[in-house]
């Protein structure tokens, strides 16, 4: 007996074998049963979840000697023709290899021919959207007024590109990605079928790999029927198809959570070492990270079983030990990891160094300070100094210019004028230079918590990235920005559309039309910064702590304090 691949020997043969489609099914069933049968079906959605399968089970029901029914004989002649792909009254086309003008006006040619055996003549044309203009334009009659005995089914990958003029003629159903638990559940009973033997983390990584597409599943576990003796496990799947082992992954997340680079780099370097793909590796983490906030965000939520069966794609056993893991951080710190990664992996898609990106975010991951949230900083600026917010210290009336009143600025703006130092001979400085440099780094820094707070909510991303930085001065239209020495910053922060967000929100808080540059801060800067930071809080008696936790936080220097009120 001939071979038959397992994606084909067990192919759905009835709308119940038909899973994780119930929509489709359900209404295909109910339409059957009233006899409401549309002229044109359009079958879409991600490759093998069951289009072309359902296409040639619906041909069934409405071919069947009993038919048209919802559940086919599967036994009477017809039937068993489809089944075997040699139906007379069943013509599949290729719409990759048949998208000609030609072929289309072959086939309104047939279109008149009366079935054979069955009661219909059923077109099914897979791929449909790439069949030409010019083919889809000769289709548009015969598919609005088509012959009684004539249905028509389509399935494609890529409904958008499908003429407006086609769908509307057409009943529409969206295939939808199957979860990894119906996978699994599948793979299971092929594997039990065959006579295989394969422990549950492996079917979930099939899954995983498939990226809800059952065809695609099936195609690997045959694969691994040839790569593996015995029971097939994990480890088998990552070898045969190059991606990262669950519990590999908890064991770097650890060493993160553990602020531990040695360790992190050493998994990182170990798995480059056996032949895996850098995007992988950063991907993998990816997924890893948004598994552990979902746990984390979910806890007190009702069916919560239910919920992550749907959205983590990892075994129950598994699971439980990602809850622990997740315990060990809160989810503030989570998304500004996730977001850290997803911004390193874009870079390491379009990078010839991506390894130097991935070891980058690596070390900087296990490296961080503690994180506070966005919302819990904006909080405490509130509270601590609502001017703040609003609008930046006024400075020394010497360094004020005049302001029209034909020129109203923002509430909340600083003049640029009045953030720049006048000219001043530097070879004579005074006391009174010496004051305005001082109110001039105060407006500055006041001004850029703001600005941090305003990136935090549009995009917390660039607000952790400029969290170690500071702006240093305002020349002219141009503010310099001091960065840390990691190369990961410059390359982030100097792309077009974060600069972009960046500039708009700093020029609307300064009042000005500002263009920001930065500069790498000089080595031994931040640690200097500390000290005087905690000399100037020592020498000021009355310092409350909401205002020493700012100053903490900002790697900050008390210039001077508002007074009282």
């Amino acid at each position: 007996m001939t071979y038959l691949p397992l994606a084909r020997k067990y192919r759905p043969q009835t709308f119940a074998d038909l899973v994780g489609q119930p929509h489709v099914t359900t209404t295909l069933t109910r339409a059957l049963e009233q006899k409401r049968l549309g002229q044109a079906y359009l079958f879409t959605g991600l490759r093998g979840i069951g289009k072309t399968s359902a296409a040639r089970i619906l041909a069934k029901c409405l071919n069947c000697a009993k038919g048209p029914t919802p559940t086919p004989c599967n036994t009477c002649p017809s039937c068993a023709q489809i089944t075997q792909g040699n139906s007379l009254d069943v013509i599949e086309i290729d719409g990759a290899s048949n998208r000609g003008i030609d072929e289309i006006r072959s086939l309104r040619e047939t279109v008149a021919f009366a079935p054979t055996l069955g009661a219909f003549r059923i077109y099914i044309i897979d791929e449909v959207h790439m069949l030409t203009m010019e083919a889809f334009n000769a289709l548009l009659k015969t598919l609005e007024e088509p012959p009684a005995h004539v249905k028509f089914i389509f399935a494609t990958t890529a409904a958008n590109k499908v003429p407006a003029t086609i769908l509307s003629r057409c009943q529409r159903f969206d295939f939808r990605r199957l979860e990894a638990s119906t996978v699994v559940g599948v793979l299971s009973r092929v594997a039990k079928a065959e006579k295989l033997k394969a422990e549950e983390p492996a079917l979930y990584a099939i899954a995983r790999a498939a990226d809800g597409s059952l065809r695609d599943a099936e195609v690997v576990l045959e694969q691994l029927a040839s790569f593996v003796d015995g029971t097939i496990r994990e480890p088998d799947v990552t070898a045969l198809l190059g991606t990262v082992e669950s519990e590999l992954l908890v064991q770097w997340m650890e060493a993160i959570l553990d602020r531990d680079a040695t360790k992190a780099l050493t998994v990182l370097t170990a798995q480059i070492e056996q032949g895996k793909d850098v995007p992988l590796l950063a991907m993998g983490l990816l997924r890893h990270v948004r598994n552990l906030l979902i746990l984390a965000s979910t806890k007190d939520t009702p069916s919560r079983e239910t919920l992550l069966a749907q959205l983590v794609d990892e075994p129950s056993e598994r699971i439980a030990r990602l809850d622990t893991q997740g315990a060990r951080s809160t989810p503030e710190e989570l998304v500004v990891i996730l977001q850290m990664l997803a911004g390193a992996y874009d870079l390491i898609r379009r990078s010839p160094v991506a390894q130097t990106i991935l070891e980058l975010a690596i070390i900087k991951l296990a490296t961080r300070e503690q994180w506070q949230s966005l919302d819990a900083l904006s909080r405490r600026l509130e509270q601590w100094a609502p001017s703040v917010a609003d609008a930046p210290p006024a400075l020394p009336r010497s360094t004020q210019p005049a302001r029209s009143s034909t020129t109203p600025k923002a509430a909340t703006a600083v003049p640029v004028q009045a953030l720049t130092a006048p000219a001043v001979d530097a070879a004579s400085p005074s006391p009174a230079h010496s004051s305005e440099e001082t109110a001039l780094s105060d407006s500055l820094l006041a001004t850029w918590a703001s600005v941090l707070g305003q990136l935090g909510s549009k995009k917390m991303s660039l607000a952790a990235y400029l969290m170690e930085a500071r702006p240093l001065r305002l020349e002219g239209a141009i503010l310099t920005v001091g960065l840390p020495g990691f190369a990961l910053h410059h390359e982030v922060l100097s792309e077009a559309e974060n600069r972009r967000l960046i500039t708009t929100v700093v020029s609307e808080l300064y009042g000005a039309s500002l263009t920001v540059e930065y500069t790498t801060l000089p080595a031994g800067s931040e640690e200097s910064a500390a000290p005087a930071s905690a000399g100037a809080a020592a020498e000021r008696s009355g310092v409350s702590p909401m205002v020493q936790d700012i100053v903490n936080l900002f790697n900050a220097t008390i210039m001077d304090r508002p007074s009282a009120t």
